[in-house]
This record gives structure tokens, sequence and C-alpha cells, in this order.
């Protein structure tokens, strides 16, 4: 890897994991007393655990998963600030799973989707002792976190692009998300690079992605363009899960969203988009579910979920 892409990498992953502790310090609420809280190990580097939450009550019933792939731009992300967030979808009966996954420059990609799909078979390896539902999903995740969930979904429909990549997803027939859900998702990678693109101009989101696939700008465009490299592209077809996805006014990655929502119309894929404003107006604010408007925001999400579950929510 270029030594100025790492260098710029490391200080951008100082810089906003340190602006996430201060998020982390300004949302935090405690988990439910009546939900148990753990980690799994998944992995044996650092970043390769789990956070769990379970409603004690249910402990031995059998529950939907849900499962959270946080964002940070590929280069950070402190899984312990989507806590609260998560913790509303374990209340309301799932077995939450919130994934936590290395960052670049550290590591590149495609290391942390062999990373997120080895999390996902370690779930499934242990779904029948802990009561999960592997094949009634829902997977959400915000920023980076929409890339790699819309990643997943589509090597769900289009397992060659693992095979291609290296990965074996030993759990995929036991695995089937119901509805995918965005918070101000990023979602292709040659987009965020791409200056004719208003994406383009979010905050630091060229360095981000340059890290993300270890080569300097000129690179990773010339990279993403190739046939090499439109693999990092997850593709959008009529496979593609039912999606509610939220953009917010003052993101300029919700032209992201935007694009995203045009491709799933272009291929019958039900969806919906939210426009998160006011309180939750910045980038993925949305999931600081301490505002009034962000908590209407998990309402409209959730009513938008429940009906693809009936098996366990009914009106």
């Amino acid at each position: 890897m270029d030594k100025k892409v790492y260098t710029r990498g490391m200080a951008g992953q100082l810089w906003y994991n340190f602006t996430e502790c201060l998020a982390m310090a300004a949302t935090y609420r405690p988990v439910s007393k009546n939900v148990t809280y753990s980690k799994m190990i998944y992995g044996d580097k650092k970043l390769n655990y789990i956070n769990t939450f379970c409603r004690n009550d249910l402990k031995d019933s059998k529950k939907p998963l849900f499962v959270y792939i946080h964002g940070g731009g590929w280069i950070s992300g402190i899984t312990e600030m989507r806590n609260p967030y998560v913790n509303n979808w374990a209340e309301l009966g799932f077995y939450c799973a919130s994934v936590s996954y290395s960052y670049a420059p550290q590591e590149i990609f495609p290391t942390q989707i062999k990373e997120i799909f080895t999390a996902i078979d370690h779930i499934i390896d242990h779904a029948e002792n802990l009561n999960i539902d592997t094949k009634n999903v829902v997977i959400a995740g915000e920023s980076a976190g929409g890339y790699y969930i819309s990643f997943v979904a589509h090597c769900l429909s289009h397992p060659e692009v693992l095979e291609k990549l290296g990965i074996t997803f030993h759990n995929a027939d036991k695995f089937k998300i119901k509805v995918l859900v965005s918070h101000c998702g990023c979602f292709n990678p040659k987009r965020l690079v791409d200056e004719s693109k208003e994406q383009s101009k979010f905050p630091d989101i060229k360095m981000m992605t340059s890290t993300f696939v270890g080569k300097n700008l000129n690179e990773t465009r010339q990279f993403l363009n190739s046939p090499e490299g439109e693999i990092v592209n997850p593709q959008i077809d009529c496979t593609f899960p039912p999606s509610f996805l939220i953009w917010a006014t003052k993101d300029y990655l919700r032209f992201e969203t935007f694009e995203l929502s045009k491709e799933l119309t272009s291929f019958g894929v039900e969806h919906k988009t939210y426009k998160a404003d006011g309180k939750i107006a910045a980038h993925a604010w949305s999931i600081a579910t301490i505002f009034k408007e962000s908590k209407k925001c998990l309402k409209e999400t959730i009513d938008f979920v429940l009906p693809y579950l009936p098996e366990y929510f009914t009106k």
C-alpha cells in the first residue's frame, strides 16, 4: 500500500474514532434491564466480535434475527455506539447481533467482507442453542455499514461473487434476509470517487474509499472502473431484498440513497425512502434514538419491517 494512503487512513481513523467517542458520550443510553447483553467472539483479531442482545423472556422462544453492521467510512467505527439503537430491536423481540470488524488501512477489501460472513456463519452455528430463526432476518447498517449490508444481500443471490473473493459462506442455505434497513448508506464506491457525482463531496469520502481498497486516488478510480475492480461495487437487481432507506437532508450521501432507490424501482424491488430532518438532518443521526425525530423514524422503520415477519409479529 502507498505510504501516504496508509498514513492518511490512520490519521482519519484516529480522528473519526475520537468523534465517535464524543457522539457515544452524548447519545449513551444503558441497555434495557429486560435485555441480556453479551459479547460473542468469532475470530482471532481484536475487532472480531459481535455484541448480542436478547430479551430475557424470549431466551427459550424462537426469535427472528436482527443483524447490524456499523459504519465509519471503512476506516473507523465504535460498535458499542450503536448499542442504544440495536437495543430497540431487541426489546421488540429480535435476537440482535451487532457485528464488529477490522478497519482499513490495517485490513483492506475484501478482508472485512470475509469477516462479516464469518461472523454470520458463527451466529448460525449457534442458532439452535440461542433459538434464532436465521431464515427470518433483518439486516441493517449506517453509512459504510449500508455498503456492507448491500454487499451481503447481493452475495446471497450471487454466490459466485464470494467464490471470486475466496470466501466460503458455510451456512448460506440457512440464512434469509427478509428486509434491509439503511441509515444514510453508501452503496457504490465507484460513485464516491466520481467527482461528477454529488456524493463525492461527502467529507473525506475519497480518502476513505482509497484507504478501503489500498490505493491512491487515481489508482482507486482506475481500479473501480476496471473489470477487476467492478467486484467491489455491489450490483443491484430483482433479487435485492425489500428495503427501508433513510436519507438525511444535510448529508451529501443522500444522493447514494437516491441512486439506489432508482435502481430498486427499475427492478421492481419494494422499498421506501424516509427523509430525516430537524435534529437528525446530519449524516446517520437517525440511529440516535434520543430525539423525537429519530423515534419517529424508528417507528416508520418498524412499521415497514414487521409485515415481512408475520410468523412473529401481527398487527
